[in-house]
């Protein structure tokens, strides 16, 4: 099975995966040190509360280091499974939309911001830039000085080091838990963005509804008129029935 330990430096604060080495015989998933966006396996609610950071404009290869380092402080975990899932084919032949477009200005923030999340050097360690980064900062179960030791990546003294095999980390705090389907406090991503996805979820469903309460409101109206005319129809042709059966009486 793939297996993610190999990198290499793609500027400052970007380390790009390598090809990824195998596991084989694996009866369990095997710990890794590196994720990728193509090979995340790791609790679910790793993505709720550790999402990809929006503000990251421009960057395709490079930023899975920073994604992985937040996970790993946060005290999440990722791995090699042990057999395969699912395949992605990456051959022109599927015919693509090609690739995106990039924007200097962007890609320049984009570097800014991945240096002071992984301390590259020279990079800007202010209180400041730390704000910047919001809810897309280092969690605390863990540090980025371990990080760099365990997964042989170390983006502050810019040195690589392979590091295949690879044991579990114990938090600093043993007593902090993650309780898996509740908020975690301050760690889980509440920026105005996800807000508004979740407000207009809300609205479209309001919407919705009102939609499919008037076209329930005019079917059930266009149902009893249909039933009216039924009704009378029945009335006219008893009537009529009848009276010219007293008719046929009569003479």
């Amino acid at each position: 099975m793939p297996h993610l330990c190999h990198a290499s430096f793609a500027g400052p604060g970007k380390v790009a995966n390598g090809r990824a080495s195998a596991a084989a015989n694996l009866e369990r998933p095997l710990l890794a040190p590196l994720w990728a966006a193509g090979l995340s396996f790791s609790r679910c609610h790793a993505e709720r509360n550790v999402p990809n950071d929006i503000n990251l404009k421009s960057v395709f290869a490079g930023e899975e280091y920073g994604r992985g380092a937040r996970l790993w402080t946060h005290g999440y975990d990722f791995y090699s499974i042990s057999r395969p899932i699912i395949g992605t084919y990456y051959g022109g032949e599927k015919g693509g939309g090609g690739s995106g477009r990039f924007d200097a200005k962007e890609i320049d923030a984009s570097t800014k911001r991945l240096s002071t999340l992984l301390k590259w050097p020279n990079s800007d360690q202010s209180d400041d830039a730390w704000k910047e980064l919001g809810s897309y900062g280092l969690g605390k179960r863990r540090t980025l000085e371990q990080y760099a030791e365990w997964s042989g990546v170390n983006t502050i003294t810019t040195q690589i080091r392979q590091n295949c095999i690879v044991s579990y980390v114990p938090w600093i705090d043993k007593s902090s838990e993650y309780a898996e389907y509740e908020p975690i406090g301050n760690e889980i991503v509440k920026d105005s963005m996800w807000k508004r996805r979740g407000e207009d979820k809300k609205l479209a469903k309001i919407q919705t509804g009102m939609a499919t309460s008037g076209e329930a409101s005019k079917a059930s109206s266009s149902k009893y008129t249909d039933k009216a005319l039924l009704v009378n129809l029945i009335i006219f042709v008893t009537l009529f029935g009848v009276a010219s059966h007293m008719a046929q009486n009569v003479h």
